[in-house]
């Protein structure tokens, strides 16, 4: 398996998008830098995209999204290449059929593609560790690793502080969001570019 890196806006936006909606199941999708070659050792995790809080597998909603992800992605020199999720009740962290049928359809675009899901206890400005676990497909199966990338104390202290701040969370933009008012950028450039200023 390729070494995975993870940015501080791709980590950040999950948890801010979880922490948005926190009665609520969530998910979307993790963009990599594109491969220079065939034979690439790492996975550069640089955005999410936050998908849907109201229902997480509504196929003409989903199709509709990913086409627009994809078109973006390529117009930034990405691919989507991971897909992420937090289950609606607090305890529960496991990889579900929603999330298993969403990483196949991402998996067949892309086979170094991994899963993230949300450890929901984590999701918190008290938070000392990486809050998910990681999911490759391996043998017709998704099996957890224990190869996560590494996230650097910054990238911890900069979500501490954002998740607790109301603001910075409430702005997030997902593509219920998105479909329910065309004018809200599901890119969410302006929180993007506040993360990248803060590190």
């Amino acid at each position: 398996m390729a070494d995975l890196f993870l940015t501080s806006a791709a980590y950040c936006k999950i948890l801010l998008h979880a922490a948005k909606y926190p009665h609520c199941a969530v998910n979307g999708v993790l963009l990599a830098e594109e491969p220079k070659n065939k034979d690439h050792k790492h996975i550069r995790f640089v955005d999410c995209i936050p998908l849907f809080h109201l229902s997480l597998s509504i196929a003409p909603m989903l199709e509709a999204a990913l086409l627009q992800i994809e078109a973006y992605s390529k117009s930034i020199g990405c691919v989507i290449a991971g897909y992420y999720q937090a289950n609606e009740n607090l305890d529960d962290n496991v990889l579900n059929n929603a999330a298993k049928i969403i990483g196949k359809r991402i998996y067949d675009n892309n086979p170094d593609t991994c899963i993230f899901i949300v450890d929901n206890n984590k999701v918190s400005p008290l938070a000392v560790s990486e809050a998910y676990n990681i999911y490759t497909f391996k043998e017709s199966n998704w099996c957890k690793t224990d190869k996560r990338p590494t996230t650097d104390e910054e990238t911890l202290e900069l979500s501490r502080m954002l998740l607790s701040t109301p603001d910075s969370y409430r702005q997030l933009v997902d593509f219920d969001n998105h479909f329910d008012d065309l004018s809200k950028d599901w890119r969410n450039l302006q929180i993007a570019e506040y993360i990248d200023r803060s590190t």
